[in-house]
């Protein structure tokens, strides 16, 4: 089968013909149709995942149709359409148990990584990570519904646990998990500030319901969050986009305010006064991608139109380094997809 194969990081992505996997017990084999292009892989290929072992297919945002059963498995049919979450956790240790897949004790794997991911023609999923992916729902959609609406949906009601009314702030919100984020804040009956950079995304922004957009590169959105707010700060803040943004993200919090941190691009390390948090009984949350069934609540959404998956850009297989190479220059606005 075709396959785009990292053959050892820093060098360039290869094009071949490799093996068809085989599924084991318990697994799949799905034909993949549409891949999501994501920033993450970015990383894998700079070398800066350390349990990724070249050569690997890339490639975690799959959608498709199951063309093979392994022994063992039941619930699933050959040609099902199906999406799956991004870890292949291990579905019996306590936080799989209790619906926090997430935080697998493991062995947890990570598709793309650990195991061959989806830049090919197939890929073997564990049947437990699957979710059916209604005829309603269109490849190139239902690839991305997993990390750039689940991401958001975790992080908005498990994590920040977002209300009818709050003011938040949604930095990066021009990319895929942002446009994603704002919608659904939206549809939880928040208000959202939109916080990226140029134009295109802030427009965007403004398209899928944003009631103000902020360019980061030319105002403090600290200073408008606090007139936007009477002066009393914001309840929530999601940071899509780390050192860069989160100090200004602080300083836009009100009292009691809850900041969840998802994205780390510009930087993983960020200083905060103990003295600052203590007065103001902030709270500081990680928020780690979608459990399963939170992704069946997500493909429920999508189905029912509530929200409306943002896909900008379809290309073939052969141009994925082109767009890998636009998505680290921020070029993106929403989400690229390949199809396969």
């Amino acid at each position: 089968m075709k396959a785009v194969v990292l053959e050892e990081f820093g060098a360039p992505l290869v094009i071949k013909d490799v093996p068809q996997p085989e599924p084991g017990f318990g697994e799949v084999l799905v034909k993949v149709r549409a891949c999501a292009v994501d920033m993450f892989d970015i990383k894998i290929m700079n070398g800066q995942v350390p349990r990724a072992k070249p050569p690997v297919v890339l490639g975690h945002e799959v959608a498709g149709e199951i063309a093979s059963l392994g022994p063992g498995v039941e619930g699933w049919k050959v040609g099902q359409r199906v999406t799956c979450s991004l870890y292949l956790s291990c579905g019996r240790c306590r936080f799989c148990s209790t619906g926090r897949e997430t935080l697998c004790d493991g062995p947890m794997h990570y598709l793309g990584v650990d195991t061959d991911g989806g830049y090919a023609e197939y890929t073997v999923l564990p049947a437990h990570v699957l979710v059916e992916l209604p005829d309603t729902i269109p490849w190139t959609e239902g690839a991305i519904l997993a990390n750039a609406l689940g991401t958001a949906y975790h992080a908005f009601t498990k994590r920040m646990r977002l209300m009818p009314s709050e003011r938040v702030i949604i930095t990066g919100a021009g990319g895929g998990v942002g446009l994603h984020a704002v919608q659904l804040a939206r549809a939880m009956g928040a208000l959202v500030m939109a916080v990226d950079i140029g134009q295109a995304k802030l427009d965007a922004a403004s398209k899928f319901g944003a009631e103000l957009v902020v360019d980061a590169s030319q105002e403090d959105f600290a200073q408008v969050a606090m007139k936007w707010s009477g002066g009393k700060g914001v309840e929530g803040v999601l940071e899509l986009v780390g050192a860069a943004t989160i100090t200004t993200s602080f300083n836009s919090l009100g009292k009691g305010g809850r900041l969840v941190i998802v994205g780390f691009h510009k930087g993983g390390e960020f200083p905060i006064q103990a003295s600052r948090m203590v007065a103001n009984e902030w709270e500081i949350l990680g928020s780690r991608n979608v459990s399963k069934q939170e992704l069946v609540d997500v493909v429920r959404l999508v189905e029912a139109g509530r929200i409306q998956p943002v896909v900008t850009e379809v290309h073939p297989l052969e141009e994925l380094e082109k767009i890998l190479k636009r998505l680290e220059n921020l070029d993106v606005v929403g989400r690229a997809v390949l199809e396969i």
